[in-house]
């Protein structure tokens, strides 16, 4: 295909695929900071590496985010973004490129992750896009509060589980590192159901606040959850659905599994729906 082929009409580049002009790119901390949160993340809008690393002009950064695609290859656009119908219109969605995380690796500069289907996992794909971006939108609002917040701190998953290690706490024995049995005998969410139920929790997301009180560091821990495409409730608990979800984390938190499971000294669900927003927490 010809170069002006994928080209607009007044000659931007084509959004899906790279056409490099041959310029010659010095990396700067500012990209690597933009790497960094790439591998954090996984996906991150350009309107969220904006508003996560305050650039001093917007429109430079947002033409530096298009030279590490097209010049150096250092991070990509994934595909499945331009299946949305408005596409065109939206902010694009980037992700860490193998190149990049080599690069990362190579000088020793890996940062905590924020979710366990980051780029480089060794054993935890990444979920349906659609649910990984609300995932991570869920994520980077969360810590974008908590900034505002004087005294406080966004703790990522990767903190979790160090801490865990540190108290030998291993699920080795597991694909995922935060999956749980639970054992639900009762529940309001499911008053069909008869006889005890053994199931098991993975959540989307694991992650906490840090709050200086006094001096003191204190903790709130929550597992996020975002839903939208689980009914709420089945006549079965067969079958995944909202209902059975909420009745399991019921009992995980009121047997105070969290302690054992993932090393942690209390616990909220966080349940995020297709509106993206927020719905009352379980704690």
């Amino acid at each position: 295909m010809e170069e002006s082929a994928t080209k607009d009409s007044v000659g931007r580049r084509s959004r899906f695929q790279r056409m490099p002009k041959g310029k010659r790119l010095f990396l700067t901390e500012r990209d690597l900071c933009i790497l960094r949160s790439l591998y954090r993340c996984r996906y991150l809008r350009a309107t969220q590496l904006v508003s996560l690393l305050r650039p001093k002009s917007e429109k430079r950064f947002i033409e530096r985010l298009g030279d590490l695609y097209h010049e150096v290859g250092l991070i990509d656009r994934p595909a499945a973004q331009w299946r949305r119908f408005d596409a065109r219109y939206q902010s694009i969605v980037y992700q860490l490129s193998p190149k990049g995380l080599h690069l990362l690796r190579e000088r020793g500069e890996l940062p905590r992750r924020a979710v366990t289907f980051s780029t480089g996992g060794r054993s935890n794909p990444a979920p349906q896009f659609d649910h990984a971006m609300m995932i991570v939108d869920a994520l980077v609002g969360i810590e974008q509060e908590t900034r505002k917040k004087r005294g406080q701190r966004f703790v990522p998953v990767d903190e979790i589980l160090a801490r865990m290690r540190t108290k030998g706490i291993c699920n080795n024995c597991v694909k995922h590192p935060l999956a749980v049995s639970v054992t639900i005998s009762t529940s309001r969410h499911l008053p069909f159901l008869t006889k005890p139920l053994t199931t098991h929790l993975i959540p989307d997301a694991l992650y906490g606040i840090e709050q200086l009180i006094d001096g003191e560091k204190r903790y709130r821990f929550f597992a996020l959850e975002c839903e939208n495409t689980s009914p709420k409730t089945r006549t079965t608990a067969r079958h995944s659905s909202l209902a059975l979800k909420q009745a399991a984390y019921e009992a995980f938190i009121g047997q105070r599994r969290y302690r054992e499971a993932w090393g942690i000294p209390n616990l909220s669900l966080q349940l995020v729906g297709h509106s993206g927003e927020a719905e009352p927490s379980l704690q």
